[in-house]
This record gives C-alpha cells, sequence and structure tokens, in this order.
C-alpha cells in the first residue's frame, strides 16, 4: 500500500511540474500550492466516482470512457514489442548464436546500437514516407488528424531499441557461459548442442535475461511516448500530449498511472511465458 500511494504522488509531482515551477516575464516562479490545488480536485472527482475530463481537440470528453480502449492499446503495443524482444534475443542470441549469418548479424547490431533510439525511430519515418512515395503503399499516419494506418509498423519501431539491448545482453553472457568448463564437459560426453544450449547454457543465462527484463521495459516505455505520439497511436501517450489542447493535469495523471501498471502488467506476463517455456521445453 505504501508502494502504490508512494508512485502515485511520485507521479503527482512529475504531472504537476508545469503547474509548480514555470516563468512569467522571464522570473521563475515556484507556486506547489498550484499542484495542491490540482491534486485535491482530480482525488475529489475519484471519490465521486469520475476520473475527470479532457479536451481532445475542442471535444471535451470523460476520461473515464477512453482510457479503457487507450490502454488496451497501449498494452497490445507494449506487450507485442517486448515479447518481440525476448523471442528475437533468445532465438538469435542463444539458440542460433553457433551459425556465422547470426553473428553478421549481431555485429550489424552492435553497430546500430550506438545510434540513438529516437534517431532511429525517425529513420524509420523517413524510410517509409520514401517508400510511399516509391510505391504509394501507405504504412504510416502523420497527420494529427488521423489515427495510426496500422498497428504492425509502431508496433516494429518499438521492438528496435530493446531487441538490440537485449540480444546484446544474451549474446554476451552466451560468449562467457560458452567458455565454461562444466559447457565444454557436457560437449566432450557427447550431448547433443541443442541440449547443452536448452539444459544448460539457458538456465545460467536466464538470471541476466530476468534481471534485464525491467530495463528492457524501460526502454520500450521510453520509446512509447515517441512512437505514440509521431505515429498517432491511439494510447495512453494522448492523455499526456494533447496536439490541440492545453496541458491537462488530471488526464496526464491517468495517462501515466495507465502506463506504470501496464508495464508492470507486461514484466509479470513475460515472467510467466518464461516460466511455461520452461516448464514445456526445459524440465520435460
Amino acid at each position: 500500500m505504501k508502494q502504490l500511494l508512494g508512485m502515485f504522488f511520485l507521479v503527482i509531482a512529475v504531472c504537476g511540474g508545469p503547474f509548480m515551477l514555470y516563468t512569467v516575464k522571464e522570473e521563475i516562479v515556484f507556486a506547489p500550492e498550484n499542484v495542491v490545488v490540482h491534486t485535491v480536485y482530480l482525488i475529489q472527482q475519484i471519490a465521486g466516482g469520475s476520473l475527470g475530463t479532457y479536451y481532445l481537440g475542442e471535444n471535451e470528453r470523460r476520461i473515464a470512457e477512453d482510457i479503457v480502449p487507450f490502454a488496451i492499446s497501449t498494452f497490445e503495443l507494449l506487450f507485442s514489442s517486448v515479447l518481440i524482444a525476448v523471442v528475437a534475443s533468445l532465438v538469435f542470441g542463444l539458440f542460433l548464436q553457433r551459425f556465422r549469418i547470426v553473428r553478421h548479424l549481431q555485429k550489424g547490431l552492435n553497430l546500430l546500437a550506438t545510434i540513438p533510439d529516437f534517431i532511429l525511430i525517425f529513420v524509420s519515418i523517413l524510410a517509409a514516407i520514401g517508400f510511399y512515395k516509391m510505391t504509394n503503399i501507405r504504412i504510416i499516419t502523420l497527420s494529427p488528424t488521423s489515427d495510426s494506418a496500422n498497428s504492425w509498423f509502431p508496433m516494429t519501431l518499438l521492438a528496435i531499441g530493446p531487441t538490440i539491448f537485449l540480444m546484446k545482453v544474451i549474446s554476451l553472457k552466451y560468449t562467457q557461459i560458452g567458455g565454461e568448463d562444466y559447457i565444454k564437459t557436457a560437449l566432450a560426453k557427447g550431448m547433443g548442442v541443442w541440449h547443452v544450449l536448452i539444459h544448460h547454457v539457458y538456465k545460467n543465462i536466464k538470471p541476466f535475461l530476468l534481471a534485464d527484463l525491467k530495463k528492457t521495459i524501460a526502454i520500450t516505455v521510453a520509446n512509447l511516448f515517441i512512437v505514440e505520439y509521431l505515429l498517432n497511436v491511439v494510447g495512453l501517450t494522448r492523455f499526456i500530449f494533447s496536439k490541440s489542447g492545453a496541458y491537462q493535469f488530471n488526464a496526464a495523471v491517468m495517462g501515466l498511472l495507465g502506463i506504470i501498471f501496464l508495464s508492470i502488467l507486461v514484466y509479470l506476463l513475460i515472467r510467466v511465458i518464461l516460466y511455461l517455456f520452461e516448464r514445456a521445453v526445459v524440465y520435460k
């Protein structure tokens, strides 16, 4: 309970920043009482069974009516991207690591890892625009008045950063563990390569995978704000970034809280999927 309250007030402090610290005639004004007023109003709205309203363009809408469909859209995007990162990193960073073409692929990804994620996203958008000019096939929507043309392109963009990060981690651990004496002994005893990878290497890589899973989700969430905003994805970030209206405190708080809870849910679901994989493959 204390952790939930701490997270709530942390979100309040982050979302209340524009009201607490601002400039007037080139002078910095610090007014924490403004955050208190907005927080009290939000709590009153929640106690009254409402989350308040927000403006979508010129239309005033209830947050409670839109938060569920927005959350579903963000969850699908977030969960799919993290799942792609985990599966791709295990397949190419572990199980197919011994193939030369995969090692060349990883070298290319290591080169991309030196480029910030937001630059990769912008380059991908420019590539999609160039593709449209050559083929007249539209795969993105940049108009602020239209929603995203599809879900697979934002999902792919969002998966780039976490996949590069997690594959690099697993590949490094694979190289370290692959040189251990017990791995050499298992191979010397005639155990198959797949048996060694699944029952020996994976078991030792798993703790590092779980430790970096939170970082992977954090990278995905950071890129989520960019992808949803630029590609007009109807998600929770729409509560936070209003393209045609003033900053709205209630909506920003609900949007950020929703993203945090979805991040926790995605983490737990990935843990469950890895557990099922172990029961079905590793410990069968």
